[in-house]
């Protein structure tokens, strides 16, 4: 199920985790549609790496999601990681092994052609952390291969240290070169931070047909 594209044609792609019975178990993302989460070993030999630049395919390195969490201030293993909060979400955070975490949307957009997402990056860690934690969005059609990076939707820092309230709007019109394919792959990442790696919630996602406009993605209050 999590890598059976969502036939865009058919409508509108969305997710934003307020099931938490989609993801129960560690490392297993079988529940969830259409999307996995990697831990992206080696990706980068550095810290503070602009993720615009980490372009090499993933899919080799492990298949991963820290399982059924509740505390963003307790828990520090980097990679993908559930948490369940008042407000469910998944997150990304880098560490020595976890070099370049990321999730992997699998999309046909057959017969479409216009597309865009939206979607929300959350700041979940209210510790004392303040890493410049860098997102950014990629693609490729098909399988193989390197990512294309998307600079629209690159966030220099999703983070603010001390709180956990910041919410990063992400909203970008789809390349003409992922329109009308059977299969595209869209890749949010990020990567290990110079300083203590803050957690960033992906959260709200939409995926559509059409243009995207001027407004941004609406922030899931469950």
């Amino acid at each position: 199920m999590s890598t059976t594209a969502h036939i865009l044609a058919n409508g509108s792609f969305t997710q934003n985790w307020s099931d938490t019975g989609l993801i129960t178990t560690d490392d297993n993302w079988s529940g969830v549609a259409s999307i996995e989460g990697y831990r992206g070993d080696g990706l980068t030999a550095d810290t503070g790496i602009d993720p615009q630049t980490v372009l090499a395919d993933g899919s080799a390195t492990p298949l991963d999601v820290n399982a059924n969490q509740t505390d963003p201030l307790t828990f520090t293993t980097g990679g993908v990681t559930e948490f369940q909060l008042t407000n469910p979400t998944i997150a990304l955070a880098g560490s020595s092994t976890a070099d370049a975490p990321f999730i992997q949307i699998y999309l046909d957009t057959t017969g479409v052609s216009q597309g865009y997402i939206t979607y929300n990056l959350r700041d979940i860690d209210g510790s004392t952390d303040n890493a410049i934690q860098q997102v950014a969005l990629q693609y490729r059609v098909g399988n193989t291969g390197d990512f294309t990076n998307i600079a629209a939707g690159y966030v220099a820092d999703a983070s603010e240290g001390g709180t956990a309230t910041k919410v990063t709007a992400v909203a970008v019109q789809l390349p003409t070169a992922v329109m009308n394919q059977s299969l595209v792959q869209l890749r949010i990442i990020t990567t290990n931070a110079a300083s203590s790696d803050e957690l960033i919630g992906v959260d709200d996602i939409t995926i559509a047909s059409g243009t995207v406009g001027n407004l941004p993605p609406v922030i899931d209050t469950l």
